[in-house]
């Protein structure tokens, strides 16, 4: 391991419960967005289309109710009405946690998957 990444390892755990909370937050604040924007059937069908097939066949066989429950799902609905959530994270995180929510790959903090 390098020693910029122990640098950099040691720096956020020592700030990771605050940093993750501060995730969760900013994602809650995000997912909030939803309550602006209704998902439809038609939003399902094109977000099963961008899964892989083992993935799209589980969602397939669970619905549309259940995908409006599952944050990647969430997530495509924003995205596809302008609601870009590395934009929302980047205005709303400081850069640390910003860095840390990008370093492991978009995470929704703490928030049920």
């Amino acid at each position: 391991m390098s020693l910029k990444r122990i640098v950099l390892s040691s720096y956020y755990h020592s700030f990771m419960p605050d940093l993750l909370a501060e995730i969760t937050h900013a994602a809650r604040a995000y997912y909030q967005q939803l309550q602006q924007i209704s998902c439809t059937e038609t939003d399902f069908r094109d977000w099963l289309q961008a899964l892989p097939i083992t993935e799209r066949e589980q969602m397939a066989a669970g619905g549309f109710a259940i995908a409006c429950t599952r944050r990647a799902f969430q997530r495509h609905c924003l995205e596809w009405r302008g609601y870009s959530m590395r934009e929302f994270m980047r205005a709303h995180l400081p850069v640390a946690a910003f860095d840390l929510w990008e370093a492991h790959r978009e995470f929704n903090g703490d928030l049920p998957a």
